[in-house]
C-alpha cells in the first residue's frame, strides 16, 4: 500500500472518530493527514510537510473549537449551554410577567422563554429587550438600551 493512500486512510478513520467525539479535534488532525497525503503524493520532503500538516491542523482548530464552544454540552446540567445570547437584544413576543410566569422573546429567529431581571418589571409584545443571564433554558431580560436591528412587532 502506497504512503498517500495510508495518510488518506488515517485521515478517513480521525474524521470518522469525529463524528463521535464531536470536539473538532479529530477533523483538525484529520485536515493534517490530509495534508500529509497530498505532499507525499507530491513527494514533498517528509519534515517540510509534517511541519505544514501541524500549522494546517492548528489553524483548523482555531477556526473550529469556537462553534464547538457556541452549543457545547453542560454535563452538570444534563443541558446545553446557551451563554451566547447573553448581551444579545431581542424582541418581545409575549408579554413577560415574573408573577404570571409568563414571558416569550425572540432572539435572532429563536424563540426563547423569558422571565424579567427584576420581579417588578413587565415587558409587552414589540419591546426591546437585552439578555442579562440564562438559566437552564430561560432568558432573563432586562430593558434594552438600544433596539434590536430588525422590525420590532408592534
Amino acid at each position: 500500500m502506497s504512503t498517500p493512500v495510508i495518510w488518506l486512510l488515517v485521515a478517513a478513520a480521525l474524521a470518522l472518530g469525529e463524528i463521535f467525539s464531536e470536539s473538532f479535534v479529530l477533523a483538525s488532525l484529520s485536515a493534517g493527514a490530509l495534508v500529509m497525503a497530498l505532499g507525499t503524493l507530491l513527494g514533498v520532503e517528509f519534515a517540510l510537510l509534517a511541519s505544514i500538516a501541524v500549522v494546517v491542523a492548528a489553524m483548523t482548530l482555531v477556526v473550529l473549537r469556537p462553534l464547538r464552544r457556541r452549543d457545547r454540552l453542560d454535563f452538570a446540567t444534563g443541558g446545553v449551554e446557551h451563554d451566547f445570547v447573553v448581551g444579545q437584544l431581542g424582541v418581545v413576543e409575549e408579554r413577560v410577567v415574573n408573577g404570571e410566569a409568563t414571558g416569550v422573546i425572540e432572539i435572532d429567529g429563536e424563540v426563547w422563554t423569558a422571565r424579567a431581571r427584576d420581579d417588578e418589571q413587565t415587558f409587552v409584545p414589540g419591546d426591546a429587550v437585552e439578555v442579562v443571564a440564562v438559566r437552564g433554558a430561560i432568558a432573563l431580560v432586562d430593558a434594552a438600551v438600544e433596539s434590536p436591528q430588525r422590525d420590532l412587532r408592534a
